[in-house]
């Protein structure tokens, strides 16, 4: 049985970790960790960041499968390339649980901004648990 998260490198998601792995231990559960990279960023700096994110939070990265996955650009997903990343891990190893966070957005921004976890949740094929997660001057 597996539990999958998807998380950013912004000090917020610290909570998501937190919920997936509270939900992984006390389930016995296998946990994958999941960070689709940007383009435009270096996947080395990206490991590191996350990885200090997630043992900031349980302590080690024992026991725990940590995917750092360069985004591919589409020419037919123009918007969602990162939920889309996302939900081919899933297909590909069937989780029982997606573990996400998800930002508050108020007004226009949730009409004119798609977001990752709304993608996720439309999409998945398994239950997907939600993380209010906390803007950044919060997290730190």
């Amino acid at each position: 049985m597996v539990i999958l998260t998807a998380i950013d490198r912004d000090p917020g998601c610290k909570g998501v970790v937190e919920t997936a792995y509270d939900l992984a231990t006390s389930m016995d559960m296998e946990l994958v960790i999941l960070h689709v990279v940007p383009e435009d960023e270096g996947e080395e700096a990206a490991r590191s960041e996350v990885e200090d994110i997630v043992t900031s939070v349980i302590g080690d990265l024992e026991g725990v499968d940590l995917r750092i996955m360069p985004e591919q650009t589409r020419r037919d997903l123009p918007t969602g390339r990162t939920a889309n990343h996302i939900l081919q891990v899933a297909e590909e190893i069937d989780p029982d649980y997606i573990v996400i966070g998800s930002r508050k957005r108020t007004g226009l921004g949730k009409i004119l901004l798609g977001s990752v976890s709304k993608l996720i949740l439309a999409n998945a094929d398994v239950p997907v648990v939600t993380v209010e997660q906390k803007r950044r001057a919060e997290a730190e």
